[in-house]
């Protein structure tokens, strides 16, 4: 008898939405959500282009309980070097987002790479979402944003995105994905303004999703990234936007943004920050979402 060759396991996808719920990927109280609200930057050089001295790295800590992330760039990075005010000095955390600022007209790769927050050795998250955020590009007409990402199982995007995905070798196949070798390049093609620009990675516009994506990563202690600005009129700076789970695929009713703050209790500033006990939130959700009123 001719064994039959063993047909790989399809890779989940976080199109649907069931998946989604099962994995538990967008819920905090089971530790699998990257969230950089809670991280902080530990270290910043990324490339030796500072400030900090050392290692050549972008650190945030405590992206999951006890795990660090730590960006290397594997080829020659250039940030924006003409405001003295910005460059290097956008790198971190903002409003809940990572970013990482590049001087127009180049490239970087990139290695995200996840280790223990004390022995500083490799370490595998659980299943996890990444999401990259305002990709758009400037009013030159051949300007383009673009960000290449290889080591996903699944992404999404919107039905109406304006991103362009070109797959990279087999990166979109099914046995690529169920490995989690998935690869492919996220590319513009509209120009932005402030208008597109997000708050909050749990709160989108329309606008702001279809500009938008959304990627799973499996059993992968490091993903590569490289992200490029090409075609600007003029010498400038961009900013990368990116956070872990986001509304492009996890409901946001399970934030304190959805609660009702009962008489005599305002809202907290912070509140799409904030995750209820439970989906929906409720009364048990009021000293977290709400403060008293003097």
């Amino acid at each position: 008898m001719i064994p039959r060759t063993a047909r790989p396991t399809r890779s989940p996808t976080i199109d649907d939405s069931s998946t989604v719920d099962s994995m538990r990927i967008c819920d905090d109280r089971f530790g699998r959500t990257l969230d950089l609200t809670r991280a902080q930057v530990l270290h910043s050089n990324l490339g030796g282009a500072g400030p900090d001295g050392g290692p050549e790295t972008l650190v945030y800590g405590n992206v999951f309980q006890n795990t660090d992330l730590i960006i290397t760039a594997a080829s020659p990075y250039t940030p924006n070097l003409l405001n003295a005010n910005g460059g290097v000095l956008h790198n971190g955390i903002k409003g809940g987002f990572g970013v990482i600022n590049m001087a127009c007209d180049g490239s970087v790769d990139l290695v995200f790479s996840f280790v223990d927050a004390v022995s500083q050795e490799p370490t595998t998250p659980p299943p996890f979402l990444f999401t990259w955020f305002d990709s758009d590009h400037g009013m030159a007409h051949e300007s383009r944003e673009s960000i290449r990402v290889t080591g996903f199982s699944s992404y999404h995007i919107t039905d109406m995105s304006s991103l362009d995905v070109v797959e990279a070798g087999d990166g979109l196949g099914e046995i690529a994905l169920a490995e989690g070798r998935g690869s492919a390049t996220f590319s513009s093609t509209m120009r932005g303004g402030k208008v597109d620009n997000p708050v909050s990675p749990l709160s989108l516009t329309r606008l702001q999703a279809d500009r938008t994506v959304a990627l799973l990563f499996s059993g992968q202690p490091s993903f590569t990234v490289t992200l490029g600005e090409t075609g600007y009129a003029n010498p400038q700076g961009r900013n990368f936007y990116f956070s872990g789970a986001s509304a492009m695929v996890c409901p946001d009713d399970a934030r304190c943004t959805s609660y009702t703050c009962p008489a005599g209790f305002t809202t907290r500033m912070d509140a799409e920050f904030r995750v209820c006990a439970g989906m929906p939130c409720v009364e048990v959700d009021r000293d977290n979402c709400c403060y008293a009123d003097a």
